[in-house]
């Protein structure tokens, strides 16, 4: 790979924290110019979306009751079982959780929130249309994956103007930025905490994901990220968007 790396004209990185983590075992892939371009998401269809979001609730029965969304295949490295853990410590206050995803932990998140008595809906795979009205009607999006190389979804809750809680870990800072609420990944005291005092002040919730929206817009909107190719490609001569 090294003497076919010797070709290449241009890395591009989709964050400065995937960056560093590559650089740092393969020190030979930062001599051609390289540059960051984060992932984009669909704004126009994740927004802000008050009727959208009530539908939801309305046919998931959910009422008018706080509730939690976390969106992500059930396996071990999205850390379901360290978030029960966390949520657990909120005792009888603790919001329903929502999960939107498959996979291999289906039963074991099931048997696990049973045992600590946290509320918890499995809604298996949504279709985009869906999920992105789940992300509207949640009172709050988590997220406690710690070896996030992006966060995709993290992004979809942020346009949808959803206060985020996740893990500082990852790619989830640069991702999150100061628009959201990180708690050290290794603390379920401290995630629980943190979405406890979240809903406890609705204010700062609605402040927090008013930035968010505006971060989605300004860092994640698909034109963002046509723009940033195109200026990639045309700094190499090549013409064109990756967009048309």
């Amino acid at each position: 790979m090294r003497l076919a790396y010797r070709r290449v004209r241009l890395t591009i990185f989709r964050t400065h924290t995937g960056e560093r983590e590559v650089l740092a075992d393969a020190p030979f892939m930062g001599r051609p110019p390289r540059r960051v371009i984060h992932e984009a998401v669909d704004v126009a269809l994740f927004r802000p979306d008050a009727a959208a979001g009530r539908a939801f609730r309305a046919r998931h029965g959910l009422g008018d009751r706080p509730f939690l969304l976390a969106a992500g295949a059930l396996e071990r490295e999205k850390r379901y079982d360290w978030m029960l853990d966390a949520l657990a410590r909120l005792g009888p206050s603790a919001p329903p959780l929502v999960i939107r995803g498959s996979g291999s932990l289906e039963s074991a998140v099931r048997t696990r929130a049973e045992r600590l008595g946290v509320e918890v809906r499995l809604l298996g795979f949504l279709p985009a249309e869906q999920l992105a009205a789940a992300y509207n009607a949640a009172s709050c999006f988590v997220h406690a994956c710690h070896v996030e190389t992006f966060g995709l979804t993290v992004a979809e809750a942020m346009a949808c103007g959803r206060p985020v809680v996740a893990v500082a870990s990852g790619a989830l800072p640069e991702v999150v930025g100061g628009a959201g609420v990180l708690a050290p990944p290794h603390d379920p005291a401290a995630f629980a905490a943190a979405v406890r005092d979240l809903l406890a002040d609705p204010g700062r919730a609605a402040a927090i994901g008013a930035a968010a929206r505006d971060r989605a817009l300004t860092a994640f909107s698909m034109e963002r990220m046509g723009r940033e190719y195109s200026e990639a490609l045309e700094g190499l001569g090549v013409g064109g968007s990756p967009l048309s």
